[in-house]
């Protein structure tokens, strides 16, 4: 594993910790067990908005120097806004 894969995965592991000690009522993700670098989510729909009481359920693909490249977010659930299998 190189210098740069290292700090990521190390950077991806605390952002996890802290995801996990201060959980946002909204937003549950997890990174895969067998892959740090692919992450999977669910989101919940705003209140009081269209997408209320709605569950969404993506991807996120980090890039092996991140956080000096942005990840890849891609929806599996239908939501009207974006498309699925796609990167946004």
């Amino acid at each position: 594993m190189s210098k740069n894969n290292t700090f990521a995965v190390k950077r991806i592991m605390r952002e996890y910790r802290e995801l996990k000690h201060n959980p946002y009522y909204a937003i549950d993700a997890a990174p895969q067990a067998e892959n740090v670098y692919e992450w999977h989510f669910t989101l919940r729909g705003a209140e009081d908005s269209v997408y209320e009481n709605g569950l969404y359920h993506g991807r996120i693909i980090l890039p092996s120097d991140y956080p000096f490249k942005p990840p890849d977010i891609i929806l599996m659930t239908k939501s009207g806004r974006f498309s699925i299998e796609k990167k946004i």
